[in-house]
This record gives C-alpha cells, structure tokens and sequence, in this order.
C-alpha cells in the first residue's frame, strides 16, 4: 500500500498511462509572499534541471494536481500552483478570490520560485488569473493557454458555482465525493474523478471528509467572490503574445461563446477536443497535445527529439 501522506505516489502510473518512458520529478514547494500569503505549489523538473517553462494555474474548487498527466505528458519542467484558497495554499480572509486580487500574490510566489519568463496556460477561473498575470507582468508570459474558458462566461454561473462550493456537506468516503460529482455531471470517469477527490478533501476535525479549498469553511453569513470574469477582455485584447484556446466540445466555452471568442481575438488558435469543462482530467493528453503542438509552432518550445534509426539510443 502507497503511503497515504504521499501525494506523488501514483505518478508512475500516470505516466505510463501517458506512454512516458522518462517521467518529471515532482516536489511540494511552499512560499510566502511579502503580503503574507501562503502559496504551494509542484515543481515539475526534468533530469537536465532545465528550468521551468509552463506555469499551471488549475480552475475553481480544485488544485494543482488536475494538471498532473498533462504536466507529464507535455514533458517540460513546469510549475503547478495552487491558487489562494485551494488546495495546501493559504486562505484569503476576505475571501476573495477574484484575479485581481490574487494575481499579486501569484507573481510574488512565481518570483519567489524563481520561474522565469515562459508559457502560463490557466484553466477556468485559472484562464482569468492567467489573464490578468499576462497583463500586470507582461515581461513573465511568453505565450498564454486558455482551458475551456471565455470571459462570455455567464456571471450568474460563476456566482452560481461559488455559492455550490459553499454549501457543500462534508462527506462519509471518497466514494460518496465521486458520487457526488457523477451525480453533478462533473464527469464519469470514476478513476479519474477518485484521483481527484483524494488531492481535494482531508479529514476534518469529526472524521468525516471536507475540502481543501476556503468555500465550504466560511463563517455563516460570509460568502466569497471570485471577481468578474468579463474584466479579462482588456486583459486578453491587449496581449502581445500567441494564444491558444482549447475548449471541451461539451464544456463551458459553448459553440456560440467559441464563436464570439474567435471575432474578439482573431489571432488566436482554438482546439476542440472530446471533454467536459475539466478538460486536463478528462482529456488530459490531447491537452497535452495541442499545447505541445501550438507551443512548438511559435517557437515557445523546442521540439522534443526522436532517436534516429541510425542511433536509436541516442536523443
């Protein structure tokens, strides 16, 4: 039995799954920042020690390790971060978790991790963060990902999601939290979906499972704010880099918000792929996919070489 408190005991698996012959290590870094706020996050590091290239920034209710296969299966050194209020990060005492509050802390701990300059690729509310990173730090993103996420996105829903997260019960069993998320059409891949439920709960003080993330342990009364995702228009029209959009063909970004997408940013690539919203759980290598491949057609990143027939040992 892997030991409970291992929190990478699984990659080995997954990047078989992935057909990776030469897994990243992953680590568990925490910083804090000169405001005061806690922020964890995985470093993703080859055997090279290449620095990282990607930051991922995962989306509302969930944490860093939703990109754990897609990290694997893109194979560049990398840094995952969990974004305030989610996963081993600190909370927020306002509560809020919109970008424009929390993109400061996120630069200072990308700073204090010694990222440099490179691909940010943000998933849902992440996808905002990401926004607002590329356009207060310019100079730090070299490209930007997008994972099923337009600021179109219907405010009412993203209120309506943050409200959901805080009503949530504890639970008996990672079972009942898969239960859970099949019966909310989170997904069906119950793997899957089990994967995530261990990286997201911890035993709360009566036994029973509770969630990582701020939103369920509010004080009564108190609720949070996770920002207004339409302010990242400005954000996004004014980048000066390559973006990619990559889109679940049942998830948020519906065909007419793909359509809007496209008329605003022009420039832009959208990939469309078989998922639901958590495209990085559900279709984490064809993610994988087309960041290597957008990332590679603009000179981002450096094709990964083959061995030769001639030589096939050598890289």
């Amino acid at each position: 039995m892997p030991d409970a408190d291992d929190e990478f005991h699984d990659l080995a698996d997954l990047a078989r799954a992935s057909g990776v012959t030469a897994p990243m290590r992953a680590s568990r870094q925490v910083v804090r920042t000169t405001a005061g706020q806690e922020i964890a996050a995985i470093r993703w590091e080859t055997a090279d020690g290449r620095e990282a290239r990607i930051t991922y920034l995962h989306g509302l209710g969930i944490d860093a390790h939703s990109f754990d296969q897609t990290a694997l299966a893109v194979g560049e050194p990398a840094v995952a971060v969990d974004l305030p209020g989610h996963g081993r990060s600190g909370w927020r005492e306002d509560a809020d978790y919109g970008a424009g509050a929390t993109a400061p802390d996120v630069l200072a701990a990308l700073r204090a991790l010694d990222v440099p300059p490179g691909i940010v690729v943000g998933h849902s509310l992440g996808a905002i963060l990401a926004a607002r990173l590329a356009a207060t730090a310019p100079e730090r993103v070299t490209g930007l990902v997008l994972v099923d996420m337009s600021p179109d996105f219907a405010q009412r829903a993203v209120d309506r999601i943050a409200r959901a997260l805080e009503d949530e019960e504890p639970f008996t069993s990672l079972d009942q939290v898969v239960e859970r998320a099949v019966e909310a059409r989170v997904g069906d891949d119950r793997r899957v979906l089990l994967r995530e439920a261990r990286h997201t709960t911890r035993l709360g003080a009566d036994g029973r499972l509770v969630r990582r993330h701020h939103f369920p342990h509010l004080p009564a009364g108190r609720t949070s704010s996770v920002g207004r995702f339409a302010d990242a228009w400005p954000d996004l029209e004014a980048l000066d880099v390559p973006v990619l959009l990559v889109r679940g063909d049942r998830g948020y970004v519906s065909p007419k918000l793909h359509t809007q997408f496209a008329e605003r940013l022009p420039e832009a690539e959208i990939v469309t792929v078989a998922a639901r919203h958590a495209v990085q759980n559900q279709a984490p290598l064809e993610l994988a996919a087309a960041i290597r491949a957008w990332a590679e057609g603009n000179g981002l990143l450096h094709p990964i070489e083959q061995p030769s027939p001639e030589h096939p040992g050598r890289r």
